[in-house]
């Protein structure tokens, strides 16, 4: 994918918050259904100050966020709105290093940044940008 390319343009504060929003709810059921087995087996015991079940939400969302950004340089909100996650400096896969470092940022409130210029925080900080195709109305 050649994002320097005229056919790609950089995604907006609104549109970004939408697909966080929507990613929060695939994971948010993600997390519902990972934890029934737990949940029914330990009588819901397990999930009461419990840092090993908190450990293992923990590795759910990691899991979640990096699978999808690595392998598909989209997470399933952003494939919905037809967005991709890019490199800054060779446009080639992202790197575990830049993941963690934008999920860090934007637990952090890093798409605040986003009210006031072009790029989240977490953007600039893991060198990555979220870009979107522009259709062709030929």
């Amino acid at each position: 994918m050649n994002t320097s390319d005229k056919n790609y343009i950089n995604i907006g504060f609104i549109k970004n918050i939408i697909i966080c929003i929507y990613d929060l709810m695939l994971l948010f059921s993600v997390l519902f259904f990972m934890s029934l087995p737990v949940i029914l087996i330990s009588d819901g015991q397990a999930i009461i100050n419990n840092i090993l079940y908190q450990l293992y939400l923990l590795i759910i969302i990691l899991f979640y966020y990096l699978w999808f950004w690595i392998k598909h340089n989209q997470t399933l909100g952003m494939k919905s709105w037809k967005t991709y996650i890019v490199n800054n400096k060779n446009e080639s896969k992202l790197s575990i290093r830049q993941c963690l470092l934008r999920l860090i940022i934007s637990l952090l409130g890093g798409h605040i940044l986003l009210i006031v210029h072009k790029h989240s925080l977490q953007d600039l900080i893991s060198k990555t940008k979220i870009i979107s195709k522009i259709s062709n109305a030929s």
